[in-house]
Protein backbone atom coordinates (compact mmCIF):
# COMPACT_ATOMS: atom_id res chain seq x y z
CA UNK A 1 0.00 0.00 0.00
CA UNK A 2 2.40 2.20 0.75
CA UNK A 3 4.51 1.87 -2.37
CA UNK A 4 0.85 2.68 -4.61
CA UNK A 5 0.83 5.67 -2.41
CA UNK A 6 4.03 7.56 -3.37
CA UNK A 7 3.28 6.52 -6.97
CA UNK A 8 -0.14 8.06 -6.51
CA UNK A 9 -0.18 11.86 -7.66
CA UNK A 10 -3.08 13.83 -6.30
CA UNK A 11 -5.93 15.11 -8.53
CA UNK A 12 -4.98 18.67 -7.11
CA UNK A 13 -1.65 18.52 -8.44
CA UNK A 14 -2.81 17.08 -11.66
CA UNK A 15 -4.97 20.12 -12.29
CA UNK A 16 -2.69 22.22 -10.88
CA UNK A 17 -0.28 20.95 -13.86
CA UNK A 18 -2.67 21.68 -16.45
CA UNK A 19 -3.14 24.78 -15.71
CA UNK A 20 -0.08 25.67 -16.11
CA UNK A 21 0.54 23.75 -19.02
CA UNK A 22 -1.95 25.63 -20.72
CA UNK A 23 -0.91 29.12 -19.01
CA UNK A 24 2.64 28.82 -20.72
CA UNK A 25 0.30 27.61 -24.12
CA UNK A 26 -1.28 30.88 -24.43
CA UNK A 27 1.31 33.35 -22.94
CA UNK A 28 3.72 31.54 -25.63
CA UNK A 29 4.69 33.98 -28.49
CA UNK A 30 2.95 32.94 -31.41
CA UNK A 31 5.60 31.85 -34.44
CA UNK A 32 6.77 35.25 -36.72
CA UNK A 33 5.33 35.06 -40.24
CA UNK A 34 7.89 35.04 -42.86
CA UNK A 35 9.26 37.87 -44.19
CA UNK A 36 12.09 39.35 -46.27
CA UNK A 37 14.01 42.00 -44.34
CA UNK A 38 16.43 44.24 -46.33
CA UNK A 39 18.61 47.24 -44.99
CA UNK A 40 18.03 50.54 -46.53
CA UNK A 41 20.61 51.37 -49.51
CA UNK A 42 23.07 54.19 -49.45
CA UNK A 43 24.12 54.77 -53.13
CA UNK A 44 24.16 52.56 -56.02
CA UNK A 45 27.51 51.32 -54.21
CA UNK A 46 26.87 49.99 -51.30
CA UNK A 47 25.21 46.49 -50.58
CA UNK A 48 22.59 45.39 -48.66
CA UNK A 49 21.91 42.72 -46.18
CA UNK A 50 18.92 40.66 -46.96
CA UNK A 51 17.28 37.82 -44.41
CA UNK A 52 14.76 35.87 -44.81
CA UNK A 53 13.01 35.38 -41.19
CA UNK A 54 10.01 33.22 -39.83
CA UNK A 55 10.47 30.84 -41.81
CA UNK A 56 10.63 27.41 -39.08
CA UNK A 57 13.60 25.48 -38.52
CA UNK A 58 15.07 23.43 -41.41
CA UNK A 59 12.69 24.47 -44.30
CA UNK A 60 13.67 24.90 -47.70
CA UNK A 61 12.39 27.94 -49.24
CA UNK A 62 12.71 29.89 -52.95
CA UNK A 63 14.05 33.69 -53.62
CA UNK A 64 13.13 35.04 -56.78
CA UNK A 65 14.16 38.39 -58.08
CA UNK A 66 12.39 40.26 -60.55
CA UNK A 67 12.98 43.92 -62.16
CA UNK A 68 12.54 45.53 -65.66
CA UNK A 69 16.20 47.26 -66.85
CA UNK A 70 16.14 48.97 -70.23
CA UNK A 71 12.84 47.99 -70.97
CA UNK A 72 14.53 43.74 -70.64
CA UNK A 73 12.75 41.82 -68.06
CA UNK A 74 15.38 40.09 -65.94
CA UNK A 75 14.92 37.66 -63.24
CA UNK A 76 17.58 35.69 -60.68
CA UNK A 77 16.34 32.67 -58.26
CA UNK A 78 18.45 30.43 -55.20
CA UNK A 79 16.93 28.13 -52.93
CA UNK A 80 18.25 28.26 -49.03
CA UNK A 81 17.51 26.12 -46.11
CA UNK A 82 16.72 27.81 -42.79
CA UNK A 83 18.58 26.69 -39.62
CA UNK A 84 17.52 25.91 -36.48
CA UNK A 85 15.79 29.46 -36.16
CA UNK A 86 14.04 29.77 -38.98
CA UNK A 87 16.11 32.15 -40.67
CA UNK A 88 18.31 32.54 -43.58
CA UNK A 89 20.93 35.38 -43.45
CA UNK A 90 21.87 35.90 -47.28
CA UNK A 91 25.22 37.76 -46.01
CA UNK A 92 26.56 34.00 -43.98
CA UNK A 93 24.30 31.44 -46.00
CA UNK A 94 25.17 30.33 -49.49
CA UNK A 95 22.28 28.63 -52.01
CA UNK A 96 22.15 25.13 -52.12
CA UNK A 97 20.70 25.70 -55.92
CA UNK A 98 20.20 28.73 -57.88
CA UNK A 99 21.27 31.64 -60.04
CA UNK A 100 24.43 32.20 -57.70
CA UNK A 101 25.55 29.55 -55.19
CA UNK A 102 28.05 31.39 -53.77
CA UNK A 103 27.12 33.30 -49.91
CA UNK A 104 26.35 36.73 -51.18
CA UNK A 105 23.19 39.27 -50.50
CA UNK A 106 23.69 41.00 -53.44
CA UNK A 107 23.51 37.88 -55.91
CA UNK A 108 19.84 38.09 -56.51
CA UNK A 109 20.59 41.49 -58.58
CA UNK A 110 23.67 40.29 -59.89
CA UNK A 111 22.55 37.48 -61.05
CA UNK A 112 20.25 38.09 -63.16
CA UNK A 113 19.53 37.12 -66.25
CA UNK A 114 17.20 37.78 -69.24
CA UNK A 115 17.76 40.08 -72.64
CA UNK A 116 20.84 41.13 -73.24
CA UNK A 117 21.55 44.77 -71.70
CA UNK A 118 23.49 47.51 -72.93
CA UNK A 119 26.36 49.07 -71.17
CA UNK A 120 23.86 52.11 -69.79
CA UNK A 121 21.51 49.46 -67.96
CA UNK A 122 21.16 50.32 -64.43
CA UNK A 123 21.89 54.25 -65.15
CA UNK A 124 18.25 54.72 -63.61
CA UNK A 125 16.65 54.21 -60.39
CA UNK A 126 14.72 51.29 -60.79
CA UNK A 127 12.57 48.69 -58.07
CA UNK A 128 13.27 44.97 -57.76
CA UNK A 129 10.61 42.27 -56.33
CA UNK A 130 11.82 39.46 -54.33
CA UNK A 131 9.06 36.93 -53.75
CA UNK A 132 9.48 34.27 -51.06
CA UNK A 133 7.92 30.85 -51.62
CA UNK A 134 7.91 26.94 -50.24
CA UNK A 135 6.55 23.89 -52.27
CA UNK A 136 4.78 26.14 -54.43
CA UNK A 137 2.84 28.37 -52.33
CA UNK A 138 3.79 32.32 -51.76
CA UNK A 139 5.03 33.24 -48.39
CA UNK A 140 6.40 37.12 -48.24
CA UNK A 141 7.27 39.71 -50.84
CA UNK A 142 8.71 43.04 -51.02
CA UNK A 143 9.92 45.52 -52.73
CA UNK A 144 13.34 46.76 -53.47
CA UNK A 145 14.16 50.48 -54.83
CA UNK A 146 17.37 50.23 -56.58
CA UNK A 147 19.36 53.90 -56.94
CA UNK A 148 21.02 53.79 -60.54
CA UNK A 149 24.24 54.89 -61.18
CA UNK A 150 23.50 57.85 -63.17
CA UNK A 151 20.47 58.92 -60.34
CA UNK A 152 22.78 61.80 -58.75
CA UNK A 153 25.19 62.42 -61.52
CA UNK A 154 24.77 65.47 -64.40
CA UNK A 155 26.65 64.11 -67.87
CA UNK A 156 27.00 66.79 -70.75
CA UNK A 157 28.51 66.16 -74.09
CA UNK A 158 32.14 68.30 -74.46
CA UNK A 159 33.19 68.90 -78.22
CA UNK A 160 35.76 72.09 -77.16
CA UNK A 161 39.04 71.69 -78.92
CA UNK A 162 37.25 68.79 -81.16
CA UNK A 163 37.00 66.64 -78.54
CA UNK A 164 34.40 63.60 -78.48
CA UNK A 165 33.99 63.61 -74.97
CA UNK A 166 31.32 63.66 -71.97
CA UNK A 167 32.05 65.20 -68.44
CA UNK A 168 30.21 63.41 -65.69
CA UNK A 169 30.00 65.24 -62.09
CA UNK A 170 27.93 64.67 -58.80
CA UNK A 171 24.97 66.69 -58.24
CA UNK A 172 25.51 69.79 -56.97
CA UNK A 173 29.51 69.66 -57.38
CA UNK A 174 30.79 72.42 -55.74
CA UNK A 175 33.36 74.85 -56.98
CA UNK A 176 34.58 76.07 -54.19
CA UNK A 177 35.87 72.53 -53.16
CA UNK A 178 38.33 70.88 -54.75
CA UNK A 179 38.35 67.62 -55.77
CA UNK A 180 40.02 64.81 -57.35
CA UNK A 181 38.77 63.98 -61.46
CA UNK A 182 39.32 61.20 -63.47
CA UNK A 183 40.40 61.13 -67.44
CA UNK A 184 38.64 58.26 -68.49
CA UNK A 185 38.69 55.82 -71.84
CA UNK A 186 38.00 52.53 -73.00
CA UNK A 187 39.96 49.98 -74.83
CA UNK A 188 39.68 47.98 -78.22
CA UNK A 189 36.03 48.36 -78.57
CA UNK A 190 36.57 51.97 -79.59
CA UNK A 191 34.17 55.12 -79.36
CA UNK A 192 32.72 56.43 -76.54
CA UNK A 193 30.11 54.62 -75.22
CA UNK A 194 31.61 52.34 -72.41
CA UNK A 195 34.14 55.30 -71.67
CA UNK A 196 30.92 57.22 -70.97
CA UNK A 197 29.79 54.68 -68.39
CA UNK A 198 32.73 54.31 -66.38
CA UNK A 199 32.55 58.06 -66.00
CA UNK A 200 29.43 58.03 -64.89
CA UNK A 201 29.96 55.62 -62.39
CA UNK A 202 32.89 57.59 -61.01
CA UNK A 203 30.41 60.96 -60.65
CA UNK A 204 28.26 57.91 -58.59
CA UNK A 205 31.22 57.91 -56.14
CA UNK A 206 31.37 61.52 -56.25
CA UNK A 207 34.04 62.65 -58.36
CA UNK A 208 34.48 64.52 -61.71
CA UNK A 209 35.14 62.35 -64.59
CA UNK A 210 35.91 63.51 -68.57
CA UNK A 211 35.14 60.45 -70.87
CA UNK A 212 37.26 60.58 -74.36
CA UNK A 213 37.18 58.54 -77.42
CA UNK A 214 40.29 58.27 -79.46
CA UNK A 215 39.55 56.30 -82.35
CA UNK A 216 36.53 55.10 -83.93
CA UNK A 217 34.35 58.32 -83.74
CA UNK A 218 34.02 61.03 -85.99
CA UNK A 219 37.23 62.62 -86.94
CA UNK A 220 39.28 59.72 -85.63
CA UNK A 221 40.75 56.54 -86.53
CA UNK A 222 38.73 54.13 -87.42
CA UNK A 223 40.77 51.54 -86.04
CA UNK A 224 42.93 51.49 -83.02
CA UNK A 225 46.31 52.10 -85.18
CA UNK A 226 48.50 55.41 -84.90
CA UNK A 227 45.81 57.05 -82.15
CA UNK A 228 48.13 60.30 -81.55
CA UNK A 229 48.85 60.42 -77.84
CA UNK A 230 47.78 64.18 -78.18
CA UNK A 231 44.34 63.56 -77.69
CA UNK A 232 44.63 62.10 -74.47
CA UNK A 233 46.85 64.83 -73.55
CA UNK A 234 43.96 67.60 -74.94
CA UNK A 235 41.30 66.06 -72.75
CA UNK A 236 44.04 66.05 -69.86
CA UNK A 237 44.50 69.74 -69.98
CA UNK A 238 40.25 70.38 -70.28
CA UNK A 239 39.82 68.65 -67.39
CA UNK A 240 42.43 70.17 -65.33
CA UNK A 241 40.68 73.16 -65.82
CA UNK A 242 37.07 72.86 -65.01
CA UNK A 243 36.29 74.34 -61.42
CA UNK A 244 36.13 72.30 -58.92
CA UNK A 245 38.67 70.27 -60.25
CA UNK A 246 41.92 69.46 -58.07
CA UNK A 247 44.99 69.65 -60.28
CA UNK A 248 47.05 68.10 -58.06
CA UNK A 249 44.38 64.62 -57.78
CA UNK A 250 43.97 64.24 -61.31
CA UNK A 251 44.14 60.27 -62.18
CA UNK A 252 43.80 58.49 -65.50
CA UNK A 253 41.43 55.51 -66.11
CA UNK A 254 41.57 52.93 -68.68
CA UNK A 255 40.38 49.90 -69.78
CA UNK A 256 42.42 46.66 -71.46
CA UNK A 257 44.22 48.16 -73.61
CA UNK A 258 43.34 51.80 -72.55
CA UNK A 259 45.05 50.42 -69.80
CA UNK A 260 48.65 50.28 -70.78
CA UNK A 261 48.20 54.67 -72.12
CA UNK A 262 46.85 55.33 -68.41
CA UNK A 263 49.83 53.93 -67.01
CA UNK A 264 51.76 55.60 -70.12
CA UNK A 265 49.95 59.14 -69.44
CA UNK A 266 51.04 58.89 -65.39
CA UNK A 267 54.50 58.22 -65.95
CA UNK A 268 55.41 60.51 -68.54
CA UNK A 269 53.39 63.11 -66.94
CA UNK A 270 53.62 62.59 -62.99
CA UNK A 271 52.98 66.32 -62.97
CA UNK A 272 49.88 66.59 -63.76
CA UNK A 273 48.54 63.24 -63.31
CA UNK A 274 48.38 61.54 -60.04
CA UNK A 275 47.78 58.44 -60.70
CA UNK A 276 46.08 55.57 -62.51
CA UNK A 277 43.66 52.79 -62.84
CA UNK A 278 44.24 49.79 -65.58
CA UNK A 279 42.24 47.14 -65.23
CA UNK A 280 42.81 44.18 -67.33
CA UNK A 281 45.23 46.77 -68.79
CA UNK A 282 48.79 46.26 -69.27
CA UNK A 283 52.46 47.56 -68.68
CA UNK A 284 54.11 47.84 -72.03
CA UNK A 285 52.54 49.62 -75.16
CA UNK A 286 51.29 46.91 -77.74
CA UNK A 287 51.10 47.62 -81.37
CA UNK A 288 47.38 48.31 -83.01
CA UNK A 289 44.76 46.15 -83.63
CA UNK A 290 43.96 45.08 -85.54
CA UNK A 291 46.88 45.74 -87.79
CA UNK A 292 50.10 44.79 -85.68
CA UNK A 293 52.23 45.86 -88.40
CA UNK A 294 52.02 49.69 -86.96
CA UNK A 295 52.25 51.17 -83.82
CA UNK A 296 49.32 51.52 -82.16
CA UNK A 297 50.23 54.91 -80.46
CA UNK A 298 51.77 57.84 -82.03
CA UNK A 299 53.72 61.00 -80.23
CA UNK A 300 54.30 64.34 -82.88
CA UNK A 301 53.32 62.40 -85.84
CA UNK A 302 56.03 59.44 -84.66
CA UNK A 303 54.98 55.97 -83.41
CA UNK A 304 55.63 54.70 -80.55
CA UNK A 305 57.79 51.58 -79.86
CA UNK A 306 55.37 48.47 -79.24
CA UNK A 307 55.67 44.72 -79.02
CA UNK A 308 52.89 42.60 -80.76
CA UNK A 309 50.27 41.28 -78.79
CA UNK A 310 51.32 37.53 -77.96
CA UNK A 311 54.09 38.80 -75.78
CA UNK A 312 53.98 39.27 -72.20
CA UNK A 313 57.08 39.84 -71.21
CA UNK A 314 58.44 42.51 -73.60
CA UNK A 315 61.44 44.66 -74.82
CA UNK A 316 62.98 47.29 -72.74
CA UNK A 317 61.75 50.17 -75.43
CA UNK A 318 58.56 49.03 -75.08
CA UNK A 319 57.62 48.89 -71.31
CA UNK A 320 55.90 51.76 -69.52
CA UNK A 321 58.54 53.27 -67.17
CA UNK A 322 56.02 53.21 -64.21
CA UNK A 323 58.38 53.91 -61.69
CA UNK A 324 58.23 57.38 -62.52
CA UNK A 325 54.36 57.07 -61.30
CA UNK A 326 54.43 59.00 -58.12
CA UNK A 327 51.01 58.25 -56.75
CA UNK A 328 48.30 55.68 -56.31
CA UNK A 329 47.70 52.40 -59.00
CA UNK A 330 45.13 50.34 -59.26
CA UNK A 331 45.66 47.24 -61.50
CA UNK A 332 42.99 44.44 -61.79
CA UNK A 333 42.93 40.68 -63.79
CA UNK A 334 40.54 37.88 -64.12
CA UNK A 335 42.79 34.21 -64.86
CA UNK A 336 39.61 33.35 -67.22
CA UNK A 337 40.28 36.44 -69.14
CA UNK A 338 39.14 35.16 -72.91
CA UNK A 339 40.37 38.43 -74.40
CA UNK A 340 44.29 38.06 -73.10
CA UNK A 341 46.54 37.23 -70.42
CA UNK A 342 45.25 39.91 -68.56
CA UNK A 343 46.53 38.35 -64.98
CA UNK A 344 50.20 37.86 -66.88
CA UNK A 345 50.73 41.66 -67.67
CA UNK A 346 49.52 42.47 -64.66
CA UNK A 347 52.25 39.81 -62.83
CA UNK A 348 54.79 41.08 -65.50
CA UNK A 349 54.59 45.01 -64.69
CA UNK A 350 53.59 45.33 -60.66
CA UNK A 351 57.47 44.77 -59.57
CA UNK A 352 59.00 47.33 -61.76
CA UNK A 353 56.67 49.72 -59.71
CA UNK A 354 59.09 51.73 -56.97
CA UNK A 355 56.74 52.57 -53.94
CA UNK A 356 54.92 48.90 -54.08
CA UNK A 357 52.99 50.49 -51.30
CA UNK A 358 51.37 52.58 -53.86
CA UNK A 359 50.29 49.65 -56.10
CA UNK A 360 46.93 47.83 -55.32
CA UNK A 361 46.22 44.29 -57.38
CA UNK A 362 42.95 42.62 -57.50
CA UNK A 363 43.67 39.09 -59.36
CA UNK A 364 40.76 36.90 -58.88
CA UNK A 365 40.74 33.28 -60.07
CA UNK A 366 38.21 32.33 -63.11
CA UNK A 367 36.88 36.32 -63.53
CA UNK A 368 37.15 36.92 -67.32
CA UNK A 369 37.88 40.39 -68.78
CA UNK A 370 35.16 42.85 -67.86
CA UNK A 371 36.15 44.26 -64.73
CA UNK A 372 35.37 47.80 -64.78
CA UNK A 373 31.54 47.29 -65.16
CA UNK A 374 30.28 48.43 -62.02
CA UNK A 375 29.27 46.29 -59.03
CA UNK A 376 26.02 44.62 -58.51
CA UNK A 377 24.58 44.98 -62.35
CA UNK A 378 24.05 41.74 -64.80
CA UNK A 379 26.29 43.02 -67.53
CA UNK A 380 28.93 40.97 -69.12
CA UNK A 381 29.36 38.28 -67.65
CA UNK A 382 28.66 35.35 -69.71
CA UNK A 383 32.06 35.61 -71.32
CA UNK A 384 33.56 31.99 -72.44
CA UNK A 385 35.25 30.39 -69.87
CA UNK A 386 35.03 32.67 -66.98
CA UNK A 387 32.89 32.12 -63.80
CA UNK A 388 30.04 35.01 -62.88
CA UNK A 389 30.53 35.06 -59.60
CA UNK A 390 34.48 35.50 -59.89
CA UNK A 391 34.24 38.37 -62.16
CA UNK A 392 31.51 39.70 -59.91
CA UNK A 393 33.57 39.69 -57.15
CA UNK A 394 36.63 40.78 -59.13
CA UNK A 395 34.20 44.20 -59.55
CA UNK A 396 33.17 44.26 -56.12
CA UNK A 397 37.19 44.78 -55.08
CA UNK A 398 38.31 46.68 -57.91
CA UNK A 399 35.73 49.48 -57.92
CA UNK A 400 36.43 49.21 -53.65
CA UNK A 401 40.04 49.77 -54.28
CA UNK A 402 39.35 52.77 -56.72
CA UNK A 403 36.73 54.55 -54.07
CA UNK A 404 39.37 53.86 -51.34
CA UNK A 405 42.03 55.74 -53.70
CA UNK A 406 39.87 58.79 -54.55
CA UNK A 407 38.74 59.03 -51.03
CA UNK A 408 42.16 59.31 -49.73
CA UNK A 409 43.17 61.74 -52.58
CA UNK A 410 40.42 63.64 -51.20
CA UNK A 411 41.33 64.29 -47.65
Amino acid sequence: MASRRRDHVPAVALLLTASLLALAACSAPPEPDPAIEVVAQDGAFDPLAITLTGLGAGREVRLVATTELDGAAMSSRATFVADEDGRVDLTTTAPTAGSWTTVDAMGPFWSMTGSSLAIEAGRADHSVTLSLSADGEPLAETVVERTGYGADVEVRDVTDDAMVAAYAVPAGLSADEASPAVLVFSGSEGGLGNARADATWLAGLGYPALAISYFKSPGQPTELAEVPVETFLTGLAWLREQPGVDTDRVFTFGVSRGGEMALWLAANHPDEIHGAFAPTGAGSLYCGYPNWRVSAWTLDGTGLPCAPSSVVGTPPETQVPVEAIEGPVVLACGTADPQWDACGRLRDVRPRFDDQELVTTVEQKEAGHFLAVAPYLPLGLDETGATPAATHQARVDFWDAVDEVLAEAKQ
